[in-house]
């Protein structure tokens, strides 16, 4: 073989590639594949949204029984400790504001940076973040780093500082 032909081999290859790169960089359709990636993103946002709304249904309910009269001698004592449960978190959100650090790394996933910061005790619900997170333009921009977050802040507030967009 001459060497004419190799180096010819070995720059194609070299252009391809960079082509490649160039082409997923700027989300060309022809050569990356973000239509299965915006695919699954919108169906790991409806799969959510199931999950917020069967959630939102439960309080509903939770609601509706906390407000009807006196229950059965029988049902009181778990309704009651149901109800102690879930005021107490609500008292001390109201008192006080939780600040914390978030660290993210490469590979999260949305629904571990919502869990993260649920952890953290900023947020009360990781399904709602993860939701927001989960919307195209803030799931492709996270960004790895350590953020400083606080519980007065709002889940649109927490996304733009985690994505490093500015409001």
């Amino acid at each position: 073989m001459k060497k004419s032909s190799v180096r010819a081999f070995g720059i194609a290859c070299f252009l391809i590639g960079a082509l490649l790169a160039i082409g997923n960089q700027f989300n060309l359709p022809f050569v990356s594949s973000s239509e299965n990636k915006d695919g699954q993103y919108k169906e790991k946002v409806l799969e959510l949204e199931q999950q917020l709304e069967k959630a939102n249904k439960q309080l509903a309910q939770f609601d509706q029984a906390k407000s009807t009269p006196e229950p059965p001698q029988n049902e009181a004592p778990q309704k009651e400790v149901a109800s102690e449960q879930i005021e107490k978190p609500k008292e001390t959100k109201k008192e006080e504001i939780v600040t914390g650090t978030l660290y993210i790394y490469s590979g999260l996933t949305t629904a571990d940076v919502a869990q993260k910061i649920k952890e953290l005790g900023v947020i009360n619900n990781s399904v709602e973040m993860e939701l927001f997170l989960a919307q195209p333009e803030y799931a492709k921009s996270i960004q790895i780093g350590q953020f400083e977050l606080n519980s007065s802040m709002s889940i649109e507030e927490i996304a733009n500082i985690v994505t490093g967009k500015k409001e």
